[in-house]
């Protein structure tokens, strides 16, 4: 099954009347709906028995409507494939394949395929109610067990391995199956408890009685982990396996078209506020990790240089207080135990993406996180290359942001910090969209018109099959010197927008991944509007997110799934982790439709495949033979090594050994990376301080003095691919000085 990750979306406008849908009479057993002769299961160890409200019925009804109508595919729910539909949910409630039997698994598609349909079109959610407490007759009973089991002595010699990631695993086939892979679970997560500590990993010799030392306080914290989990499950509420089965179910259309209860809906209405307190990152639950998907610019999350995309959190402390373990947990749990007031400590445990053999801790203070202040921001690097200094201008740009009103817009910024830029003699440009998620499509459409006196910029396919063109009408031209657009596998929606029709119009030479994230759809946020007597007692209403649109480029060809190809790209471990559109379940496919015929005025700055071509095989020498993409290169095989090892011994002695290696690879990369920290010496690269443009829009004293008089001091660390931009970019300059010298001697 594909990796879940970031819903990424534009903001869209749909028509209201499709929020407007006539319900009849109020739905109950007497009303036609089917009820099984299956009965509902007892209540299990006095959990208190979910059911359906009545009106989830009506819910339930509205977004079978919406979806069938307002969804970009206009496909009924009645071609969507019930089994996998079944099984998806099945997955979502049993991640690891801990609880139900092959057996268990073709006896609810059994019972539950051939009516599913009619089920979802009377509003009828039995099936899922249904299978959740079934699922909590066979969880309970294995959870409250492991108190049993981790009291007994536990064989720390198995010459055996377990799959510690079982995901992709089969279902087992039998109950005693499954009792084995429960006994694996618990002398795997004993052995992992016995080799946590830090003051292990400063000796390489095995001492088995100093390990064993630890063997109660490992029990005492495995206990607590499956006391945890059980009080997670048992806490589930009716609203929680509702929104569990609808999202399923949207995710049949596409993966990012989701419902949100009533409960979601208002915390993503309080994320719209302007700020909050916290660490300053976007978490989401998958399967059953809590995994940041998102650090917000800024924030001290990102501030802290711990953290990335994709890392999980494994444990979560409250200042120096005790660790709580997270896995399992309901991520609005774990969101309050992150949260916290203005200037505490929070601490993390983390598994890396980018090294999972290692868990970190993480400390981090709290702070009030504004969300606009994720603003764009300019530097200026100097290259000294044959005694020839150039300075360069680098603008990062977080989102593509905007404002109804007098607040900050990112096309406003940049065209700004181009100005200023300008002002101090930059030759070259490169805009930083790495981590940029999207933001407002007309912010798209204007900032690529900054480039651009006028153009073709995206193509928006809606629902209906309308095709709308979005051209740069605005004359204004306010950079027409060579561009570098740098992107990665994080580029996403609106930054691909912006790389692609710049691509296409000869513009911009793109650099980074080998290829963007893939989004290419539009989602519009969709408000249930329900008759009185069918609402919420609260008054208070769920929503569904819908993809309702298509991006094309001025080519015509889409950027969902294959993304905006690079015209120059780095070696990255990026491609490797599943963080693209191609990497999700029900992705909507590429496709392509007519060009839009446009012809740029004569005169602007224009690129050439010879250019681009020649300055391709320069990067590519250096990449060939600079000891830091040496160092890149040996960062994705161990990566790969890493990744490829699904298996972990269940042997204590071998278990600490492989640790010992892992770590002493780690250390050995991370020498060889500061061994790389002549490349950003003064010679070399140099580094101004960072002008943010609130300064610069509120008389910019600090930002104006910089350029005033600026001083160039060396970064604090080597940012490798921007480096190598920086490279590639003075090579662009010297080709258009040496072609200018060329044709001065012509003349001459």
């Amino acid at each position: 099954m594909k990796k879940k990750h970031p819903r990424i979306a534009i903001s869209a406008l749909i028509v209201g009347t499709l929020l407007l849908f006539t319900f009849g009479e109020k739905l109950s057993a007497s009303k036609g709906l089917i009820r099984p002769d299956v009965p509902i299961s007892k209540n299990i160890d006095n959990v208190p028995h979910l059911v359906p409200h009545d009106y989830m019925i009506h819910e339930t009804r509205w977004l079978i409507q919406a979806l069938e109508k307002a969804h970009f595919n206009k496909i009924s729910v009645l071609d969507v494939n019930a089994s996998e539909f079944l099984l998806n949910y099945l997955r979502n409630l049993d991640r690891q394949k801990l609880f139900f039997t092959v057996e268990e698994i073709d006896s609810y598609l059994a019972r539950y395929t051939p009516t599913l349909s009619t089920y979802l079109s009377q509003g009828n959610l039995y099936p899922a109610f249904e299978i959740y407490s079934e699922y909590l007759s066979k969880a309970l009973p294995r959870l409250k067990n492991v108190s049993e089991i981790i009291d007994q002595e536990i064989d720390l010699e198995k010459d055996q391995y377990y799959r510690s990631d079982r995901q992709d695993a089969n279902w087992s086939e039998t109950t005693e199956e499954l009792d084995a892979i429960w006994e694996n679970i618990i002398t795997h997560e004993f052995i992992f408890e016995l080799l946590s500590s830090d003051d292990l990993n400063a000796s390489e010799e095995y001492n088995q009685n100093t390990i064993l030392e630890k063997t109660e306080s490992a029990k005492e914290s495995i206990k607590r982990k499956y006391d945890r989990w059980i009080k997670n499950i048992t806490d589930y509420e009716s609203t929680d396996v509702q929104e569990l089965y609808l999202s399923t179910l949207t995710q049949m259309f596409d993966p990012h078209t989701t419902f949100m209860n009533i409960k979601e809906k208002e915390k993503f209405d309080q994320s719209m506020h302007n700020e909050f307190v916290g660490i300053g990152a976007v978490l989401t639950d998958e399967d059953g990790y809590c995994t940041i998907k998102e650090l917000l610019p800024g924030g001290p999350a990102e501030a802290s240089r711990q953290l990335e995309p994709e890392d999980i959190i494994l444990k979560v402390a409250q200042g120096e207080n005790e660790f709580v373990d997270v896995v399992n947990m309901k991520l609005s749990k774990i969101v309050e135990l992150i949260k916290g007031p203005k200037d505490t400590l929070v601490r993390l445990e983390i598994k890396p993406i980018k090294d999972q053999a290692n868990i970190k801790k993480v400390r981090i203070t709290r702070e009030k996180i504004k969300l606009t202040a994720n603003l764009a921001s300019a530097d200026i690097h100097k290259i000294t290359r044959n005694e020839k200094g150039r300075k360069l201008g680098v603008i990062k740009l977080p989102s593509f942001y905007g404002s109804s009103g007098d607040g900050p817009k990112a096309t406003d910024d940049v065209e700004e910090l181009i100005r200023k830029l300008e002002n101090d003699s930059v030759e070259g440009l490169i805009l930083d969209l790495r981590r940029n998620g999207g933001g407002y499509l007309s912010e798209a459409v204007n900032l690529a018109g900054l480039f651009i006196s006028r153009g073709p910029v995206v193509q928006v396919k809606s629902t209906d099959g309308k095709i709308r063109k979005k051209f740069d009408f605005n004359p204004k031209l306010c950079w027409d010197k060579p561009l570098i657009i740098l992107t990665s596998r994080y580029s996403a929606s609106a930054s691909e927008i912006v790389a692609g029709a710049l691509k296409n119009l000869n513009r911009a030479i793109i650099v980074g991944d080998s290829a963007t994230h893939g989004k290419g759809t539009v989602q519009s946020l969709l408000q249930m509007n329900l008759p009185f007597p069918h609402s919420h007692p609260s008054g208070k209403k769920s929503a569904a997110k819908i993809t309702i649109q298509k991006y094309y480029l001025p080519s015509g060809e889409s950027t969902q799934i294959k993304g905006v190809i690079s015209d120059i790209s780095m070696p990255s471990v990026n491609e490797l982790l599943p963080i693209g559109e191609s990497d999700l379940d029900c992705a909507l496919p590429w496709d392509k439709i007519a060009s839009v015929n446009f012809n740029r005025p004569t005169g602007e700055f224009y690129i050439n495949m010879s250019t681009i071509n020649e300055l391709k095989a320069k990067s590519m020498s250096r990449q060939k033979s600079n000891d830091e993409f040496k160092y890149l290169t040996d960062n994705i095989d161990i990566f790969k090594m890493r990744n490829n090892q699904k298996l972990v011994s269940l042997n204590l002695q071998q278990r600490h050994l492989e640790k010992l290696k892992d770590q002493n690879v780690s250390r050995e990369l991370e020498i060889k990376f500061n061994s790389l920290s002549h490349l950003v010496t003064p010679r070399k690269s140099v580094f101004l301080d960072i002008v943010d443009v609130q300064n610069l829009k509120s008389q910019a004293i600090r930002g104006e003095s910089k350029y005033e008089n600026p001083e160039f001091e060396k970064p604090e660390d080597l940012d490798i691919r921007l480096h190598e931009t920086l490279r590639i970019l003075s090579d662009w300059l010297d080709l258009l000085d040496n072609k200018m010298v060329s044709q001065h001697t012509i003349k001459n």
